[in-house]
C-alpha cells in the first residue's frame, strides 16, 4: 500500500479517534474539579511514559522485523503478548516494592492512579505492538479500528460514570483502561485471525529485536522527557504562582491543542518510518522533505486559527474557567508547528538506524528546558512553562533541520517551505485513497 493511501486510511482513523477523545475530555473537564483534572493528566503522562519506555522501541522492531519477512508475524504475536505480560508483571512487583517508601504520594497524586497507569501502559504496550505488525501487513483498516473500538468503548463509560452516575475521577481512569483493553483485544484477535499464532514465543526474534531496540529505547525517553518535562515539574516548582495541581490542569488544556496538531505530524512520521525502513536513503530524504513542508504548512494555518479564536477553542475543549489557559496557549503556538515538524525528520532519522546524533538531542534539550522552568514557572505559572516549551521546541527543530539538509544535500527552502503543488497533490491523492482502501 502507498505511503498516502495508507496515511489517508490511517489518518481518517485518528481524525474519528480525535472527535472521541476531544469528547471524553470535554466530560472530564466538565465533571471533574481542576485538582482531579490535573491528577488524571499527570496519571496519562505517566501511563505513556511507562508504555513509550518499555515498548515503543518492541513496536518499532515489530515494522523492522515484519517489514523485512512478514513470515514471522506469528512468531512476532507470541513475543508481543509474552513480553508485554512479562514486563507489566515486573514492573507492577517493582512498583509494590517501592511503596512504602513513597508515603502513598508521588508527583502529589495517590499512589493508586501510578499502579493504574502501569496497567494501563502495559495494555497500550500490547496495543501497539499489534498495530504495528497490522500497519506492515498492509491492513490499515483493522489497524485504525482499533483506535475507534478503543475512544467509543471509554466515551460510553464515561457517559454511564460522569454524566449518569455522578461517579468520580477512579471511574474515569476505569473507562480509560477499559476503552484500551477492548481496542487491544480487536488488535490481537485481528493478527491471529489472518496469520494464525505460535504460543511459544521466540528468543532468536526477540534478541533480533533488541538490537534494534536498545537504540530506540534511548530515542523514545529523550522524546517522552522532552516534550513531557514540563508537566511533571509545573506542579513542584509552581511556588507561590498557584496550586500545582491546577497549574497542571490549566496548562493540559494547551497540551491538549497541541495534541490535536501533533496527531497529523505522528501518523505521518509512523507511515513515514514504515516505508522508510524499506526505502533507500535518498528516496526517504525526498519523502521526508515533502511531508515535512507540508506539516509545517497545517500546523501553521491550525495555530493561526488558535491565535484568533483561542478563547473559544479552549472553552471547547473544556469550559469557561479555564480561560485563563489563551495567554499560555498562544505563547506554545510556535513552539508546536516546530515541533511537529522536527517530529517527521525525527522519524526518518530513526526509520535509518538511530543515529547518536539524533537520538542524544533532545536529552541535552530537555536539561536546558528544565533549567527554564526552574527560572520562568516560580515568575509566571503556566506561561513559563509554555515558553520553555516553544525555546526546546525551536531548537530541536533548527538543530534536525541543519542536520538533515547537510546529509540529503537540500536546500533549506526546500525542507521549509510549503509548494503549492505538494498541496495539490497531496490533496487529490489523499481525496482518492479515501475510496480505494485495503480490503
Amino acid at each position: 500500500m502507498g505511503f498516502l493511501k495508507g496515511f489517508s486510511i490511517a489518518m481518517g482513523a485518528s481524525l474519528i479517534l480525535l472527535v472521541l477523545q476531544f469528547l471524553n475530555n470535554k466530560l472530564i473537564y466538565l465533571y471533574l474539579s481542576k485538582s482531579d483534572n490535573g491528577i488524571y493528566f499527570i496519571f496519562m503522562r505517566f501511563s505513556m511514559f511507562i508504555s513509550l519506555i518499555f515498548g515503543e522501541w518492541f513496536r518499532l522492531s515489530n515494522i523492522n522485523i515484519a517489514g523485512k519477512n512478514k513470515n514471522l508475524i506469528p512468531i512476532l504475536s507470541a513475543n508481543n503478548l509474552w513480553y508485554s505480560a512479562t514486563i507489566g508483571l515486573l514492573i507492577i512487583i517493582a512498583a509494590l516494592i517501592l511503596s512504602p517508601f513513597t508515603g502513598g504520594i508521588i508527583y502529589g497524586i495517590p499512589f493508586k492512579y501510578i499502579l493504574m497507569a502501569v496497567l494501563v501502559g502495559i495494555t497500550v504496550i500490547l496495543r501497539e505492538s499489534c498495530q504495528s505488525i497490522l500497519m506492515v501487513a498492509g491492513k490499515l483498516f483493522r489497524y485504525g479500528f482499533t483506535f475507534i473500538i478503543w475512544g467509543s468503548v471509554a466515551l460510553l463509560m464515561n457517559i454511564i460514570f460522569l454524566v449518569i452516575l455522578k461517579l468520580g475521577i477512579d471511574f474515569v481512569v476505569y473507562a480509560w483502561f477499559f476503552g484500551i483493553l477492548a481496542g487491544t483485544l480487536w488488535a490481537f484477535i485481528s493478527i491471529i485471525s489472518h496469520y494464525g499464532f505460535y504460543w511459544k514465543p521466540s528468543w532468536k526474534i526477540f534478541t533480533i529485536s533488541g538490537s534494534f531496540g536498545y537504540k530506540a529505547c534511548i530515542a523514545v525517553a529523550g522524546m517522552f522527557v522532552m516534550v513531557n518535562i514540563h508537566t511533571f515539574v509545573l506542579g513542584p516548582i509552581s511556588g507561590k504562582t498557584g496550586d500545582g495541581l491546577a497549574m497542571v490542569a490549566i496548562f493540559s488544556v494547551c497540551f491538549r491543542f497541541f495534541q490535536l496538531l501533533q496527531r497529523v505530524s505522528n501518523v505521518s512520521g509512523t507511515i513515514l518510518f514504515s516505508h522508510v525502513v524499506q526505502e533507500n536513503k535518498k528516496t526517504g530524504f525526498i519523502r521526508t522533505m515533502k511531508v515535512t513542508r507540508n506539516i509545517i504548512l497545517f500546523s501553521t494555518v491550525l495555530s493561526l486559527v488558535g491565535l484568533l479564536i483561542g478563547k473559544s477553542i479552549i472553552r471547547l475543549i473544556s469550559n469557561s474557567t479555564y480561560d485563563m489557559a489563551y495567554i499560555p496557549l498562544i505563547i506554545m503556538l510556535p513552539g508546536i508547528i516546530t515541533v511537529n515538524a522536527a517530529s517527521v525528520i525525527n522519524g526518518m532519522y530513526w526509520g535509518h538506524g538511530y543515529p547518536y546524533k539524533v537520538i542524544i538531542a533532545p536529552f541535552l534539550i530537555t536539561i536546558i528546558g528544565f533549567v527554564m522552568d526552574m527560572v520562568f514557572v516560580p515568575v509566571i505559572g503556566v506561561s513559563g512553562a509554555s515558553l520553555s516549551f516553544t525555546a526546546m521546541s525551536l531548537m530541536w527543530f533548527l538543530y534536525l533541520v541543519f542536520i538533515f539538509h547537510k546529509d540529503s544535500g537540500l536546500k533549506l527552502h526546500e525542507i521549509i517551505l510549503p509548494r503549492k503543488e505538494d498541496i495539490f497533490l497531496i490533496s487529490s491523492k489523499i481525496k482518492n485513497a479515501f475510496w480505494g482502501a485495503d480490503k
